[in-house]
């Protein structure tokens, strides 16, 4: 079991999390800010077992612009602690995931951490909402039981809209909104002059029933959610990515190969694709 608790300082975030004797948690690669001595670092490409653990890092990795590998954080015997933080200043937010909100969608970047348990993966949106929503084709869908931190440039503000409501938010402003929820994209203005006259352009209309959070400012040097990541450089990380994926494609290759050859390892056996007459 682990126990979330937002941390607030004049200008940032932080979130500390207890730990139970057993208990994990999955975070962001690099969130760790400090730990007690009895939780241990290790590493997991999340759900879905080796195959869809490598396409799931891959997807986070490429289209989502989320580390490849999650930092796992467990606790080994009594009670253990963990601070995390993400890259960019700002606020935190948690999201307790059950019967009542089974599954939330997070924007780029804004992912921090989840409980053991829940269920990572990318989702691809629409045309439209992918063109012109700020929040890019792909997102991540978290799904199951337990918490999520998600990280805000800004203050975080939650919505919480009945069914049938609207609310109209600034598609750089985005952070992450309930499964249930849906979302339309259109100009801030009836008229193009009133859009572009004032600043504000495209505007994303969600409509309930669920929760919407959104983030009181952009992130620096963005015109949408996503978060400017540090600047990655090749190492040993890069080096074990690329032959994960050089292994996969061996192994599905060689597969391929076994079961074309098998059609012709039976000598004069009649082909499975000859007529008879």
């Amino acid at each position: 079991m682990a126990q979330f608790e937002v941390l607030r300082g004049a200008c940032a975030s932080a979130l500390k999390i207890q730990l139970q004797s057993g208990a994990a948690v999955s975070a962001e690669n690099d969130a760790l800010v400090s730990k007690t001595q009895n939780v241990e670092i290790g590493a997991s490409l999340g759900s879905g077992g080796l195959l869809g653990g490598l396409l799931g890092g891959a997807a986070r990795s490429f289209l989502t612009n989320e580390s490849f590998f999650l930092q796992t954080l467990r606790c080994r015997g009594g009670t253990g602690e963990v601070l995390v933080a993400p890259q960019e200043q700002g606020d935190i937010a948690v999201v307790r995931l059950g019967q009542d909100l089974p599954g939330i969608l997070v924007t780029q970047g804004a992912f921090l951490c989840s409980e053991e348990g829940i269920e990572i993966e990318t989702r691809m949106q629409g045309a439209t909402q992918g063109f012109f929503g700020g929040s890019g084709f792909f997102l991540m869908r978290c799904r199951g039981r337990g918490c999520v931190g998600i990280s805000c440039t800004g203050s975080c503000i939650k919505y919480e809209l009945q069914a049938g409501e609207a609310r109209v938010v600034d598609n750089g402003h985005l952070v992450a909104w309930g499964d249930a929820v849906s979302y339309t994209v259109g100009m801030a203005s009836n008229s193009l002059f009133g859009t572009v006259a004032s600043g504000e352009g495209l505007m994303c209309t969600f409509v309930g029933p669920g929760p919407v959070w959104i983030q009181t400012h952009k992130p620096t040097g963005s015109q949408g959610p996503q978060r400017a990541k540090k600047p990655k450089s090749a190492g040993p990380q890069d080096l074990m990515v690329c032959a994960l994926f050089a292994c996969v494609v061996f192994m599905i290759f060689a597969f391929l190969l076994m079961v074309f050859l098998g059609n012709f390892d039976d000598g004069p056996r009649k082909s499975r694709f000859q007529i008879d007459l």
